[in-house]
């Protein structure tokens, strides 16, 4: 694995470097989707790799850089201006070589080589298909790589340069006889049928342009290093969608996770659609159009039930993954139905020309998601598949006081608080529609719920809520992040919305820099874990938003500006994935997790949505 990435992307298609932007080694390479195309991409000078200089993302999909001959020291002998840009279905690099000391010809090349294999493959899926059988052929100046999938689909990175180059099996070489040369290379990933179509970076550039100058408002007075995180939040989240029949769609984070995810997009679209609605819509139309419709036990497909994620690699089209698209979320739904009740706000038509998809959601909500029938949504662990079907999904992390692992029909806290506001976006979308008859009933549910979690979740020594309920239930009394997270459904009472606040921001959950998904000192603690102690950008947002809307903007403009602090202290003004649960040290930045991903599609919605809780508080005051 890199222990540091770079990422260049644009639409479905993405550069994964080291950190130089080099591929050549672990995870890197040059995708589209869920499929490597490239695993080697490296450049040489006279047999040396040449010494960078200067390298700077003009953006997200545009790299710039200057370097020079190997082993520089006080004078350069050979220079290299680059500009590495990603655009609709191409990678472009131009290089102008000059030759500044000496005589004789120089020798440039490109070492490149293609694997073609699955996304989850290269994650190290067990039971993958192994090495593929690929055909390499040379081009008028150029190279084919080119492999046939078991499925049958033909797949192709065609590689033209220009001058024309020769390969010799492993590299293009160009002899450089010239004080100055400007090579191109571009590089089409191909599939089935399709031909080689030329983006244009400058065309794109002006885009992203024209969306930083629409979004300015935003930042508009705030701190210019605050402005830096909220613009740098744009970009990532233009830069994270790809395209589909139902607009742009964000990604979930990159590398691993270009693909449609169900719970990932819509919280990105709740945290942004008054800025970016044309995004959520997208979000809320595409889920609608991959509902589940029958029953199906290796995705875990149910009617009505919201998609998790979907992939597209060769694995999952030959049936050797479920993700096609894979249910297995108990968090989606309920999500759905919130979401369109948001956009239906502001865009009434919503309402109705979801109806169908809204109302199975809510039907499920009634069925399939409450398996025992007691009013509560829950997930039943699946030892084959995804063990805990909510954000915190990985194996290890919900579990009992005693650390045993939950079991049977398990309900957490913030399912049922998505599950609330599922319940009040329906009484409001039956308004729209005039038919406010149907609403008390919805309303009435919402409340019956709230009650309901109240007796079973509450944790009165604590002043705080448990994780959940075991399929006992049992309430999970592990102190964890996820009741500040519910916050921002609405669920709690006031009252027990400030205790729950004040428990967030004491020290066994509250880093400095964020809420810890798991607090100091219970089973399972540890810093540097995925979901048992690590704080997650996107959780802590939640919070924030929810102490807002209990009107407990003081504790919510804290958590907003830790967060702020976050972003500031990475050099790219980025917030990743995840990062370790170690306390906040004064003149010192947060500790990375090794494995997050970079940028991630929540954490880019964060600047837009908490930029309003940071206006006229000071950092001082907050830290």
């Amino acid at each position: 694995m890199l222990s540091t990435r770079t990422v260049l992307k644009e639409n479905d298609l993405y550069l994964v470097g080291d950190a130089s932007y080099a591929v050549a080694q672990g995870e890197s390479g040059l995708y589209r989707r869920d499929t490597r195309y490239l695993r080697r991409y490296e450049w040489r000078l006279d047999g040396e790799r040449p010494q960078t200089l200067a390298q700077q993302e003009r953006y997200p999909f545009w790299l710039h850089e200057q370097s020079a001959n190997a082993n520089v020291g006080y004078t350069m002998r050979v220079g290299l201006r680059r500009d590495l840009t990603v655009s609709a279905g191409e990678l472009r690099d131009d290089l102008t070589v000059t030759r500044y000391v000496g005589e004789g010809p120089h020798e440039l090349a490109l070492f490149l080589s293609a694997d073609f294999v699955d996304m989850f493959e290269v994650r190290g899926w067990q039971g993958g298909l192994g090495e593929r059988d690929v055909e390499v052929q040379a081009t008028e100046g150029g190279v084919d790589f080119a492999y046939t999938a078991q499925d049958g689909l033909r797949v192709r990175a065609a590689v033209r340069a220009s001058p024309p180059a020769t390969w010799d099996g492993e590299a293009l070489r160009w002899t450089l006889e010239r004080d100055e040369t400007r090579v191109r290379v571009s590089v089409f990933p191909l599939e089935g049928d399709e031909t080689p179509a030329p983006g244009d970076p400058q065309v794109l550039a002006a885009e992203y342009d024209a969306l930083g100058a629409r979004l300015a408002p935003a930042w508009a007075g705030l701190d210019p290093e605050d402005a830096a995180v909220v613009r740098r939040s744009v970009q990532d989240l233009r830069s994270l969608s790809f395209r589909t029949p139902q607009g742009t769609f964000p990604a979930a984070g990159l590398p691993w996770f270009v693909a449609p995810f169900g719970r990932d997009s819509m919280i990105i679209a709740l945290m942004v659609h008054r800025h970016l609605p044309e995004l959520a819509l997208t979000v809320a139309r595409y889920l609608a159009a991959h509902q589940g419709q029958g029953y199906d036990p290796v995705t875990l497909e149910q009617p009505g039930k919201i998609l998790h994620e979907m992939r597209v690699g060769e694995l999952t089209r030959t049936g050797r993954t479920p993700h096609r698209p894979y249910y297995a979320t108990a968090d989606a739904t309920p999500l759905f139905v919130w979401l369109v009740g948001e956009l239906s706000a502001e865009h009434p038509e919503l309402a109705a020309e979801l109806r169908p998809h809204w109302e199975a959601a809510l039907g499920w909500l009634l069925s399939d998601g409450d398996p025992d029938g007691d009013g509560l949504i829950e997930y039943t662990p699946d030892p084959g598949g995804i063990t805990n079907a909510v954000w915190k999904d990985s194996g290890d992390s919900t579990f009992t006081a005693d650390g045993v692992d939950v079991s049977g029909h398990v309900a957490v806290i913030e399912v049922q608080g998505y599950a609330y506001a599922a319940y009040r976006a329906a009484a409001g979308l039956y308004h729209l529609l005039g038919e406010p008859e149907r609403a008390p009933e919805w309303e009435a549910r919402a409340e019956r719920l709230r009650e309901q979690v109240q007796a079973a979740f509450w944790w009165p020594e604590r002043g705080y809520y448990a994780h959940g309920l075991n399929g006992d239930k049992r309430p999970l009394r592990v102190l964890v992040s996820n009741p500040a997270h519910t916050l921002w459904t609405g669920l709690f009472a006031p009252e027990y919305a400030a205790q729950v606040a004040r428990m967030a921001l004491e020290p066994e959950l509250w880093s400095g820099w964020g809420i810890r998904t798991l607090g100091e000192g219970q089973p399972r603690y540890n810093p540097v874990s995925y979901h048992n102690g690590s704080v997650w950008p996107h959780d802590t947002a939640a919070a924030a938003l929810g102490m807002a809307r209990a009107g407990l903007h003081a504790e919510a403009a804290q958590v907003a500006r830790a967060l702020f602090g976050a972003a500031r202290a990475a050099d790219d003004r980025r917030l990743s994935e995840l990062f370790a649960g170690f306390a906040r040290e004064p003149g010192l930045g947060p500790v990375p997790y090794p494995a997050a991903c970079h940028p991630q599609g929540w954490d880019a919605a964060i600047g837009l949505a908490l930029a309003p809780l940071l206006r006229g508080v000071g950092e001082e005051a907050l830290v």
